[in-house]
């Protein structure tokens, strides 16, 4: 564990006047948080916190370090800028948290590219709920957050990158399977398997199906699961039809054992976002990737037949011939 380290680590026990959630925004165990605070007690000789069974207090020469800290993390940050925009060399850490259709289906092969164009770039992915996602950039443990629905918070800096729809999957020897839509009659006629209530997936599929008038207690849901994958082992095995993501069913496309087909007169249209907090600095290595998603995800310039197909990440994504 290195000084740099050792100072992030510090300054985010202080942040968050705790060592157990230090420990959980910073994703390593709790005795290790305070095995490095010792050392740099050791290191300063003196107290850096005191603590007790209620709260962790900085003291006065914690205090002191805290403001050093604060400027050093900020310096080194600025320094790894100019030298990366000298030698064209991007380096340094990224760590991103993705919602789960992101997370399983996308984000991987996307990271893998970014990955193949900078190896010097340490890159962690961490694949969870919206809602974690946001805490954690906010509480700057994520760089860099990949959601499926809007946020709103004013300390977080929200942009759309991607778009997706949801569509109506069926096993690929069902009667209704040669159609390229789906009546609402006929759907609510289908047996449903679907994600559980509170998915980002579920919540979107029933806000919308209301908008187009209809009765959500209608719907014939034979099964809810708590993963896309079951989701769809479900689907192919004949329990009934879904509603999901068209990025986490390419591969079963490809291979013609799921087909997808619309639901006439409902848009199921909906954009992937990146946010990432106003006020934390910005590395090289996460504004090179920010930049990367922005321009490699531009709908009217590429196709996805790099994910859809299994092309070389190198290569993706792919433009248009």
């Amino acid at each position: 564990m290195n000084l740099y380290q050792q100072f992030h680590i510090f300054k985010t026990v202080a942040d968050k006047k705790s060592f157990s959630g230090a420990a959980q925004a910073l994703f390593i165990s709790q005795p290790a948080v305070s095995m490095h605070i010792k050392s740099l007690e050791d290191y300063f000789g003196t107290r850096l916190f005191d603590r007790n069974t209620q709260q962790v207090t900085i003291t006065e020469a914690g205090r002191i370090l805290y403001e050093y800290v604060v400027k050093i993390l900020a310096l080194l940050d600025e320094a790894e800028k100019d030298i990366s925009a000298l030698t064209g060399c991007i380096r340094g850490t990224l760590s991103v948290g993705a919602s789960f259709t992101l997370g399983e289906y996308v984000i991987p092969q996307i990271l893998g590219c970014f990955k193949k164009q900078h190896p010097q770039v340490r890159v962690s992915l961490q694949v969870t709920n919206t809602e974690q996602i946001v805490r954690l950039v906010l509480n700057q443990a994520l760089d860099l957050g990949l959601v499926e629905s809007r946020v709103e918070n004013l300390e977080l800096i929200v942009k759309p990158f991607l778009k997706d729809e949801l569509v109506v999957v069926l096993p690929a020897d069902h009667p209704l399977a040669g159609q390229k839509f789906i009546s609402i009659d006929e759907l609510v006629a289908l047996p449903l398997v679907l994600r559980e209530q509170g998915s980002g997936t579920r919540k979107i599929t029933e806000d919308r199906l209301k908008k187009a008038g209809v009765n959500l207690s209608a719907l014939n849901v034979v099964m809810e699961l708590g993963s896309t994958e079951a989701v769809k082992k479900a689907v192919e095995a004949g329990f009934g039809a879904t509603i999901i993501s068209k990025w986490a069913v390419q591969k079963e496309l490809k291979l013609s054992t799921l087909v997808s087909i619309r639901i006439e007169g409902v848009s199921l249209a909906r954009e992937f976002y990146m946010i990432y907090n106003k006020n934390s600095s910005r590395t090289s290595a996460i504004e090179e990737f920010i930049s990367f998603l922005i321009s490699f995800f531009d709908w009217q310039e590429y196709d996805w037949r790099c994910i859809v197909n299994g092309q070389d990440e190198g290569s993706f994504p792919c433009k248009r011939d």
